[in-house]
């Protein structure tokens, strides 16, 4: 082994060599950029850790606060128009009330026979049996001096056994059309009745042979209308009579 101090040359690279290491042991060397990041990451996980235990506590602060429950708005009730105020009292609805017609009391006298009923009619009350018409004379009358006016019409069935009908329309006074109703009464099993629309009297009976009779008189004012039928039936004759004479 070589213990001679070196010379020359090789003392200048020694030397050159202590000093560059003296120099690097001396100059301070750089931080690491590892560190940097190491403490970046930290601060992000602490800020981390810090939202999350934040969120946390703020959880738990809502649910410790008591939630109000949602309440229900209540619609306002309308307010009372100005034509109904809300104090007015509730009325029904009035009902119309029925106007009656007045009575016509003024007889029209049929002109013949045929116009004692409606045409359409004429067929079924007396089929075609042909009438015979009369006037009504002085000889009607209430036993006042004033003749009556009217007309009297005669239907008789042909045959032995035919029946016979009688209509008397006549206009007079009142006090003779009242006449004949107070001395309808005198008449066996004859009845009066007061009507509405005037006075109804009626009297049946049957004769021999069995045969019927109804004898009818209605008055209305100074007018009178006399049915009188022997055999010969009728269905409402003196309703269609007391039409064609009065306009019911």
């Amino acid at each position: 082994m070589n213990t001679e101090p070196p010379e020359g040359d090789d003392l200048q690279r020694m030397l050159v060599s202590m000093k560059q290491h003296v120099l690097e042991r001396a100059t301070p060397r750089p931080k690491r950029r590892r560190g940097r990041s190491g403490v970046v990451v930290g601060v992000v996980a602490l800020l981390a850790v810090g939202t999350a235990t934040g969120a946390v506590a703020l959880t738990l602060s809502q649910q410790d606060t008591p939630v109000a429950a949602p309440t229900q708005t209540q619609a306002p009730e309308p307010s009372p128009t100005a034509t109904t105020p809300s104090s007015a009292p509730i009325t029904g609805t009035p009902r119309p009330t029925a106007t009656s017609t007045p009575l016509n009391t003024t007889a029209t006298i049929p002109t013949d026979c045929r116009a004692v009923v409606p045409a359409s009619e004429y067929s079924r009350f007396f089929g075609d049996i042909t009438a015979t018409e009369q006037d009504v004379d002085g000889s009607s009358d209430g036993g006042d001096g004033t003749a009556a006016t009217g007309l009297s019409c005669e239907w008789r069935a042909p045959g032995a056994d035919g029946g016979v009908l009688y209509v008397t329309v006549s206009t007079t006074t009142a006090e003779q059309a009242r006449n004949q109703v107070d001395t309808f009464g005198d008449e066996a099993g004859g009845t009066c009745t007061e009507r509405p629309d005037g006075t109804l009297c009626q009297l049946r009976a049957t004769l021999d042979g069995g045969v019927a009779k109804a004898y009818t008189l209605y008055v209305r004012g100074d007018s009178s209308v006399v049915v009188d039928q022997i055999g010969f039936p009728t269905d409402n004759l003196l309703g269609a009579v007391v039409g064609e004479v009065w306009g019911d």
